[in-house]
C-alpha cells in the first residue's frame, strides 16, 4: 500500500512540474513562428545543421521519427545549446511555452515516463523555465503533492538509539540538496538494518536493566504496567504520545506476543513492530486538513507541527518548546499563525546548535564544508610551503562568516557572495576573544596558571610535591613562561599578539597562526616571533583585490578544486547551476573527460581544446565562468603570476628555494590569464566579460538572478522537491519578502514555510 501510494505522489509530482500553471501553448500561433524566427535558417532542406530539418516539421508525435525529433528540440532548448550566442535569441519565457508544449504532447502521448523521472532528481531542478517562475504569469494556487517522506540519516541519528547504524540513507550526489521526498523508498536492505539496530537497542537495554518487569522468573505484568510500556515505547520509537486507537491495538499485540513467546520476547517482538511502522519511518504528509476549492487539502496541526520541526531541526515538535506550544494550542490554523510560530523560533537563533538544518542547507548550497574530502598530497604540502593543510579549521571559519550574516540578517545574499569581512584566526564570539587576550597579557599570567594547576591538585587530591606533579608544573611554567616571551615580543613589534584557543566543539581551538598563509597572510609557529598583526574585533577586512565572498573563501576553493590543482570546469559548473539557475548537459559517455598533462602550459592552455565546436557548446557555461578563479591556487591563495623554470616547465615549488632561483633569474613569471565573461543571467548589465573572479562575482552577487537562483534552491531544500510552475507566487512572495525587508534571511525562511507549497498537499 504504501508503495502505490508513493508511486502514485511521484507520478502526481512530476506531471505537475511539466504541465501545471502553464495555458497550453498553440503549434501555429506560438511554436511555429518560434522555430521560423530562430531555428529554421540553420535547419531547413537537406543540407540543415545536425541533420535536424524543422521547416517542415509535424506536431505529430505519434510517429516515432517525429517524436524523436522534437525530443531532439526540447533537449537543445533546455540545455540553451541553440540559437548560438552571436545569433538573435529568444527571452526565456518564449522558450519556456514552446518547452511546456513539448512536455505536454510527450505526456498525451505517453512518452514522458523517462523524462519525468529524471525531472523528480534534484539536478534537474533548473529544468523548470526561471522567466517564467518569476514572470508572475502563473496564477495557479500553490501545492505540494501529498506524500510519505522516508526519514534523513540526521533525523535517525537525533533518535539517539545506541550504537545504530542509520538505515536511511541519501541516494543524491553530494554536491547540492540531499534530502528529496520522491527519491527515498524503503527496500530490503533498509528493513535488515532497522531490523538489525532494533536486535542490537533491544539486547543493550535488557542488559541495562530496562527490561526487568518482563523476565521469565517474574509474574506477568498488569494491565496498568502494560499500558504504561506501551506509552513509554511508542513515544521512543515514533516521538508522539499514542491516540487511544494506538494503546489498544499495540496492548492487543503484546498481550498476543507474551501469550506466544513469553513476557520478554513478547515485549521485544511488539516494540520491533514499532521501529517498522510507517510513521518510525516516514514523514507523513498527507493533507488531512480541510480541502478548499482548488481541491487542495491542508496540512492537519499534527502533520503541520511535525514539518516545521523537521524543516528547521533533526526532532519532533516536542523538542522545541515554541513550536510544542502552539501545536498543543491549536495556533497553527492560520497562514499568519504559522509565520508567528516561524519567526519566534527563527528569532530564538540561527545557529546549528538550535536550528541546524538552516546551517545545513548553506553547507549542501555552498558545498565548503567537503574541503577534507579532496586530496592533498603531503608531497605538495611540503614543496609548495602549505605550513598547515588546515581543513577543519578553514570550513569552521567559512561557517562563522555565515553565522555573522545571520546574525546581522541584511542583505544576506549579496554579502555572503560578496563581502570581503573574514573570520581568520578567532573563536567567532568577539568577547570570548577579549577575555583570552586580557588573560594572556596580564604580568602575573604565568602565576595564575601555576596556581590553576595547583587547584586541580588540590581538588584531585594530588601531592604538588610528588615527582609526576611537579613535572607537570614545570612543563605548565614553562609553556606560560614561552607564551608570555612571544606576548612581549608581539607588543613591541607593534603587533597585537594572538591569544591561542583551547579546543572546543564551539570555536575550534587553534593554537598558533601556521596555517593562515592559505589567506596570504605570514604564518607562524606559536613557537617563532610574530609577523601577523592579528584582528580581535572580527570579522576583518581581506584586501578588495583579493576576497569577495564564500566563493573566495580557501574552504570553498579546495573543495571545488582538484587532488593535485584546479577545476575551472566544475567551478564554473557550480556557479552555472547555483548562481544563474542553468541547466548543462551530462558528459557524453563517449567524451574523455581528463584533460591532457602538459608541464609546459597553464591550467587555461591545457583547457583550449574544449573550445571546439562538439565540446563548446556545453563548456561555454562553464569554462568562462570557472577560469577567472585561476587567479587562485587549489590550496586557496591569492596569486597573479605563474612561473616556469629554464626548462620551461611550470615551477609548482615554493619556499626557500623558490626564493633563491627567483633571485638568481632562473624562474620567469608569466601573468596569469583569468579573464572569462557571464552570459545568461538575463540582465545587459550583468552579463558581459569580466578580468578576473572578483570582479564577476561583485558583478552576481548583486544580481537578481543570482538571488533567485538561491531562493530556488532554498525552496528544494524546505520542500524537499524540485518547483513547478505552480509555485511561482510562493517564490515571487519569497523574493518579495527578502528584498522588502532589507535582505533579511529570516523573512525568506518564514516566508516559504508559511506559504501554499507548504501547507497544501494535493
Amino acid at each position: 500500500m504504501l508503495r502505490r501510494f508513493f508511486c502514485s505522489s511521484l507520478m502526481t509530482l512530476v506531471t505537475a512540474s511539466m504541465v501545471c500553471g502553464a495555458e497550453p501553448a498553440d503549434f501555429g500561433k506560438v511554436v511555429q513562428p518560434f522555430l521560423k524566427q530562430y531555428c529554421v535558417d540553420c535547419h531547413a532542406g537537406d543540407d540543415a545543421e545536425a541533420e535536424l530539418q524543422l521547416d517542415a516539421v509535424k506536431q505529430d508525435f505519434v510517429l516515432d521519427e517525429t517524436a524523436n525529433q522534437w525530443q531532439q528540440i526540447l533537449q537543445t532548448l533546455q540545455f540553451d545549446e541553440m540559437p548560438p550566442p552571436e545569433e538573435d535569441r529568444p527571452n526565456g519565457i518564449a522558450k519556456a511555452n514552446v518547452i511546456a508544449w513539448i512536455e505536454q504532447q510527450m505526456e498525451l502521448t505517453g512518452r514522458d515516463e523517462t523524462y519525468r523521472t529524471k525531472l523528480l532528481n534534484p539536478i534537474y531542478g533548473n529544468y523548470v523555465s526561471h522567466e517564467l517562475l518569476f514572470s508572475g504569469e502563473i496564477k495557479t494556487p500553490p501545492f505540494s503533492p501529498s506524500r510519505l517522506w522516508r526519514f534523513s540519516p540526521e533525523i535517525f541519528k537525533g533518535k539517539g538509539i545506541r550504537g545504530a547504524q542509520s538505515p536511511f540513507s541519501h541516494i543524491t550526489r553530494n554536491t547540492g540538496v540531499r534530502d528529496y521526498a520522491a527519491l527515498g523508498t524503503v527496500d530490503q536492505a533498509t528493513v535488515q538494518m532497522i531490523l538489525i539496530n532494533s536486535n542490537q537497542m533491544l539486547h543493550l537495554r535488557n542488559e541495562a536493566g530496562d527490561f526487568k518487569l518482563y523476565a521469565e522468573d517474574q509474574p506477568v505484568p498488569t494491565d496498568a504496567q502494560l499500558k504504561e510500556t506501551i506509552y513509554r515505547e511508542f513515544r521512543r520509537a515514533i516521538g508522539r504520545e499514542p491516540q487511544e486507537d494506538e494503546k489498544a491495538k499495540y496492548l492487543a499485540f503484546l498481550k498476543k506476543n507474551m501469550a506466544d513467546g513469553g513476557s520478554l520476547e513478547g515485549l521485544k517482538t511488539t516494540i520491533t513492530a514499532m521501529y517498522l511502522s510507517s510513521e518510525s519511518i516516514y514523514r507523513m504528509e498527507l493533507g488531512l486538513g480541510e480541502e478548499d476549492k482548488h481541491g487542495r487539502r491542508r496540512l492537519s496541526t499534527e502533520e503541520l507541527s511535525y514539518a516545521l520541526a523537521y524543516a528547521l531541526t533533526d526532532h519532533g515538535p516536542e523538542r522545541n518548546q515554541t513550536l510544542w506550544n502552539a501545536t498543543k494550542k491549536d495556533q497553527l490554523k492560520t497562514k499568519d499563525e504559522v509565520a508567528a510560530v516561524v519567526r519566534q523560533m527563527l528569532d530564538q537563533g540561527m545557529g546549528p546548535k538550535k536550528l541546524p538544518r538552516i546551517m545545513r542547507f548553506f553547507e549542501e548550497f555552498f558545498g565548503y564544508n567537503r574541503a577534507d574530502a579532496v586530496f592533498k598530497d603531503m608531497t605538495r604540502v611540503n614543496n609548495e610551503d602549505i605550513r598547515q593543510w588546515n581543513t577543519n579549521r578553514l570550513m569552521y571559519e567559512a561557517q562563522q562568516i555565515i553565522e555573522y550574516q545571520l546574525e546581522r540578517d541584511q542583505n544576506v545574499i549579496e554579502e555572503l557572495l560578496t563581502s570581503n569581512r573574514f573570520f581568520i584566526a578567532h573563536p567567532g564570539d568577539n568577547q570570548a576573544a577579549k577575555a583570552f587576550y586580557e588573560e594572556v597579557i596580564r604580568p602575573d599570567y604565568v602565576e595564575i596558571k601555576v596556581q590553576e594547576k595547583l587547584d586541580q591538585f588540590a581538588q584531585q587530591k594530588r601531592d604538588p610535591k610528588a615527582k609526576r606533579e611537579k613535572e607537570e608544573l614545570d612543563r605548565i611554567r614553562r609553556n606560560a613562561e614561552d607564551r608570555t616571551k612571544r606576548v612581549k615580543e608581539a607588543i613591541e613589534d607593534g603587533l597585537t599578539p594572538f591569544p591561542g584557543w583551547p579546543y572546543s566543539r564551539e570555536i575550534r581551538g587553534q593554537s598558533d597562526l601556521i596555517y593562515i598563509g592559505i589567506y596570504n597572510l605570514p604564518a607562524t609557529h606559536r613557537t617563532q616571533r610574530q609577523k601577523w598583526n592579528w584582528v580581535m574585533e572580527q570579522p576583518m577586512e581581506m584586501p578588495k583585490e583579493q576576497r569577495a565572498g564564500l566563493l573566495t573563501h580557501p574552504a570553498w576553493l579546495a573543495a571545488h578544486s582538484l587532488n593535485d590543482g584546479n577545476d575551472p570546469v566544475r567551478r564554473g559548473q557550480w556557479i552555472q547551476e547555483k548562481l544563474l539557475a542553468g541547466v548543462i548537459q551530462d558528459v557524453p559517455p563517449d567524451v574523455d573527460a581528463n584533460v591532457p598533462n602538459d608541464p609546459h602550459k597553464t591550467l587555461r592552455e591545457r583547457l583550449e581544446p574544449l573550445r571546439a565546436e562538439r565540446c563548446w557548446r556545453c563548456h561555454r557555461k562553464m569554462n568562462p565562468l570557472g577560469e577567472p578563479f585561476e587567479v587562485f591556487d587549489d590550496w586557496g591563495r591569492y596569486r597573479t603570476e605563474v612561473y616556469f623554470d629554464e626548462q620551461g616547465e611550470i615551477f609548482h615549488q615554493r619556499g626557500d628555494h623558490f626564493d633563491r632561483l627567483l633571485a638568481d633569474g632562473k624562474l620567469t613569471a608569466r601573468k596569469i590569464d583569468a579573464t572569462g565573461e557571464i552570459y545568461g543571467s538575463g540582465d545587459p548589465s550583468v552579463d558581459g566579460k569580466v578580468d578576473n573572479a572578483i570582479e564577476m562575482i561583485h558583478r552576481l552577487g548583486k544580481s537578481d538572478r543570482a538571488r533567485q537562483s538561491m531562493i530556488r534552491h532554498l525552496f528544494r531544500y524546505f520542500m524537499g522537491r524540485n518547483e513547478m510552475l505552480s509555485d511561482s507566487q510562493t517564490l515571487i512572495a519569497a523574493d518579495q519578502a527578502y528584498l522588502e525587508n532589507g535582505g533579511s534571511f529570516k523573512a525568506l525562511v518564514v516566508s516559504l514555510l508559511s506559504s501554499d507549497s507548504f501547507l497544501y498537499r494535493r
